[in-house]
Parts: structure tokens; C-alpha cells; sequence
């Protein structure tokens, strides 16, 4: 099969100028490439997003016809960027299949497969699923013997059975050289930091995430032992001692979370962990013996999400998380090395002016009582299938019908029509959006452009004042960055 060829694409999130370009290894591509290596088969990815020369990689992929292109796909823009990529294919061979993954065709398998670009949907996890697909593509077998996929057949769109979860101990190696690595090293905290997962789902239930719908509030993890070793590879073979975990909630066993940390210790590989996801609930459940231990690791960074200061916006949005334990476990870190980033959602459905307010000012004391501290506000954006969207439904939210109209969506923007944003709170969030990126004392221009970084200490305190009086008036700056395109076009 050496010579069977599979082009897998990372569509972008946003392109154009970016005054701090964040970007993430590609392990939605590279997890289910790595089998499809092992097997024999060759593979090709091309990032849009981190890769300058993406252009001409995908055409050097396409020079040879493929057996399929596979795109992955969340909702929002990444959707017609990956849907221009296919058309791109289909003109040069009609008859490749293209097949997407991800969270959206996940969550709507059928409404993606209505569009004349998209051939086939993987369903979940797809190491197993697009292997066993592609197999099936090569030796001309029928496709409804593929778990874990959807696809059209005579004008009907068909789903097969569900495929149960991967053994993430059972995976191979992941595939790191079919990247170029250096694309995703990202200097922070004096270390070059790449993405890593060492788990996956969550068991909570938030009524704006995506985790329970496609991992189904189940919760599985490698093994330490495992974890040390592919840490162990990255810094031997790529010279990297920096790691982003992306887990969704590595610390939903502490006991697991504990053992791993000191295995990490115990091999004495010398690393840096620049970001944790860690719930509130779970740091309050941690003594400071362990919070000793993530120190002694390596850990500079833990993230955690707040979303509201209200109790009311938390109990609709199911956080299951108190306000007063907030604060109680940000002191815990007073003195700590450990830098907190505090995550908060703004526009929340039925949140009132005032209630985002109580965001800003509990953000504002978190920051105030440890300089250390960070924060994050993100305009919270209905995604499908979720229980807040049903709830922006119920409040007007007209439904996309077409693949291409969720495009528009994203944490960035907010909506032209946001019948879930009480009026009000939509004016603020419109506002201050770009205000609050400046809110606290340690934030820094240090990575960014050299030009914005210079306009950025200008305008900080005119941020300053917008945010401490809750002034959305006239909002020039916000509109200038954004026809500029200052931090990236996004449709």
C-alpha cells in the first residue's frame, strides 16, 4: 500500500494578519493519520493555519490522485475553508472521496452530508473508523461495514452502527514527523511548548460544551507510564521540554492525575507544562502537597473555567460550581509560581447587564489579589446539539439548515442576530470585547507585533477606562480592529 496515498487538511479558524499567531499541533489529524501509517498507506497534511506555504503543499499533495481527502472540521469558519479545499479536489478528481471529521459532523452527521462537497463523515473518535474506511475505499468493499461513519448511497444518506471508544493505551506512537514540528513550537514561559493529550471527555455536564455529546461525559486516560514515554520521545527526537496539554479534564481522577504527575517527577526529564485544564471544584479537592507536586513537575500554568460571577447564569449553564469558591481557591495560588488564566463566557443566554458586570468585577479582583493571574472573556457562541442552544433556539436563534450557514459562528464575534443576547448585555459585550483583552496589570505586548504592540500601549488606558465604567459608547476602536483585521479574518 506504500504507494496508496491519503491528503488529510487542517482548515484554518481564522486567517489573514495576526498581532499574537496561536497555533496547535494538529493532533485531530495526526491521531487518526498514525494508524493509516502503520498500515502502510502514505499520508500527506496540510495546515492551513500554521503552515505559510500550505498553498503549494496542497497542490504537490494532489499531483498524484489520493484515496480519499479527509478535512476536519469544528464549527464556525474552519466549515468554508474546508469546503473550498473539497471543491478544489473535486476539480481535479470527482471522483475522490472526501470524508470529514471533527466535532462538527460529529455532532451533525447528516445536515454535513447534505452538501454536494462532503461524500463521507466519520462519527467520533477516528483512528479505527478512518483506517478500517479507507481500507474499505482501496478494495472496493461497501461502505456499510464501516462502523462509526455516515455517507450517501442512491440519493439517501445512511449511518452505520456506532463504534465504541478507542483504547487510547492501545494506540501506536503518534506520527510526529508527518509535520514539520517547528511550525507549532510556541515560546512561552522561556521554553518551546507544543500541544499534548493524555486523555479524553469530561463527565460534567455544561450546557455550552461539546464534550458530552461526542464523548458522552466519559472520561479516559493513558496510562502514566505511557504518557512518560511519549513525553521522553518528544524531547529526545524534537529538543521540546514544553507541553500544552489539551485534555479536557486531566484532573476528573485525582488519584490518576497525582500518579502521573509523579512519574513525570520520577523521570526526571526535566519539562515544563505551560497550560492544565483543572476545574475550581477539583483544585479545592487538591491538598497543598499536591499542589506542591505540580510545582516540583514543572506545571507554570493552570486554566481554569469561571464563565460568570452570577450564581444564577452558573445554575443555567449547569457548572455545577459555586461563586464563593472562586476566590476561596484563586488564594491558594497567592505566592505560588503557578500562573491561574481564569476563563469567563460574556452574552451567556438571558444574562443581564449586570450580571456581566459581576463577571468583570470578580475578574478584577482575581487579578488585583494575585498579579500573577490572567483572565480570558469569550463571547459565548451557541453550538449545536448543546442544551444552551436549545435555549437560543427557544429564545429565536433561526437554526442553520445548510452546512456553510455555521460558518458565521464563532467566540469572537458577536452575532448580527443574537435573539439570546438580552439587549443591553449585547451592547457591553459588542463594546468591550476588545477593552477586556486589557484588563489586569500583567498583561503584555511582549509577543506581538511590534506595530500593535506600540498602539496597544496607546490605547490602554482608554481599555482601562471603558472597562472600569462598563462604556460601550462608541465604540470606534473595536470597529477599526476588527475592518482591519488586526487579530485575524474569520469569515
Amino acid at each position: 500500500m506504500g504507494t496508496m496515498k491519503v491528503v488529510l487538511f487542517n482548515p484554518a479558524p481564522r486567517l489573514g494578519f495576526q498581532a499574537h499567531r496561536r497555533v496547535e499541533l494538529p493532533l485531530n489529524l495526526l491521531h487518526p493519520a498514525t494508524p493509516l501509517v502503520h498500515a502502510g498507506f502514505q499520508v500527506k497534511i496540510v495546515d492551513q493555519f500554521a503552515d505559510p506555504d500550505w498553498e503549494q503543499k496542497f497542490q504537490d499533495a494532489l499531483r498524484e490522485k489520493p484515496v480519499c481527502f479527509g478535512v476536519s472540521c469544528m464549527t464556525g469558519p474552519q466549515i468554508i475553508r474546508a469546503l473550498a479545499a473539497c471543491k478544489a479536489v473535486k476539480q481535479c478528481y470527482p471522483d475522490v472521496p472526501t470524508v470529514w471529521g471533527g466535532i462538527h459532523p460529529t455532532i451533525l452527521p447528516e445536515q454535513t452530508l447534505q452538501h454536494p462537497l462532503v461524500d463521507v463523515v466519520v462519527i467520533g473518535e477516528g483512528e479505527a473508523t478512518l483506517l478500517e474506511l479507507v481500507k474499505a475505499l482501496v478494495n472496493g468493499e461497501p461502505l456499510g461495514g464501516v462502523a462509526g461513519i455516515g455517507y450517501r448511497e442512491n440519493g439517501s444518506i445512511r449511518l452505520t452502527e456506532p463504534r465504541p471508544f478507542v483504547d487510547l493505551n492501545a494506540q501506536p506512537p503518534l506520527a510526529y514527523d508527518l509535520v514539520d514540528i517547528n511550525l507549532y513550537r510556541r515560546r512561552i514561559f522561556k521554553s518551546d511548548h507544543v500541544s499534548f493529550c493524555s486523555s479524553r471527555g469530561c463527565p460534567f455536564r455544561c450546557g455550552f460544551c461539546y464534550d458530552n455529546l461526542v464523548h458522552k461525559r466519559k472520561w479516559r486516560a493513558m496510562q502514566p507510564e505511557r504518557v512518560v514515554e511519549e513525553l521522553k520521545r518528544l524531547t529526545r527526537d524534537y529538543g521540546i521540554h514544553g507541553f500544552n496539554f489539551t485534555d479536557d479534564n486531566l484532573f476528573t481522577n485525582l488519584d490518576h492525575a497525582h500518579r502521573l504527575m509523579e512519574a513525570i517527577v520520577r523521570a526526571d526529564i526535566k519539562i515544563r507544562i505551560g497550560k492544565l485544564h483543572v476545574r475550581i471544584d477539583s483544585i479545592r479537592r487538591m491538598d497543598n502537597d499536591f499542589l506542591d507536586l505540580l510545582e516540583r513537575v514543572g506545571v507554570e500554568r493552570l486554566t481554569t473555567g469561571v464563565e460568570s460571577a452570577n450564581q444564577r447564569v452558573l445554575d443555567l449553564i449547569e457548572k455545577n460550581l459555586q461563586v464563593e469558591h472562586v476566590l476561596e481557591v484563586s488564594r491558594r495560588f497567592i505566592g505560588r509560581p503557578i500562573l491561574p488564566l481564569y476563563l469567563f463566557m460574556m452574552g451567556l443566554p438571558t444574562e443581564t447587564p449586570e450580571e456581566l458586570t459581576e463577571s468583570v468585577r470578580l475578574a478584577e479582583e482575581l487579578l488585583r489579589e494575585n498579579p500573577k493571574a490572567a483572565k480570558s472573556f469569550n463571547i459565548y457562541t451557541p453550538y449545536p446539539g448543546t442544551a444552551l442552544y436549545r435555549l437560543a433556539v427557544e429564545m429565536g436563534l433561526k437554526e442553520p439548515q445548510r452546512l456553510e450557514d455555521w460558518s458565521h459562528l464563532t467566540y469572537r464575534h458577536v452575532a448580527k442576530d443574537a435573539p439570546w443576547m438580552v439587549p443591553g448585555t449585547k451592547k457591553l459585550v459588542s463594546g468591550l470585547d476588545f477593552p477586556l483583552m486589557f484588563l489586569g496589570t500583567n498583561f503584555q505586548f511582549k509577543k506581538t507585533h511590534p506595530i500593535v504592540k506600540a498602539l496597544g500601549t496607546l490605547y490602554l488606558p482608554v481599555a482601562r477606562y471603558r472597562v472600569r465604567n462598563m462604556d460601550a459608547r462608541f465604540p470606534i476602536e473595536t470597529k477599526v480592529v476588527r475592518a482591519l483585521g488586526l487579530f485575524g479574518r474569520e469569515d
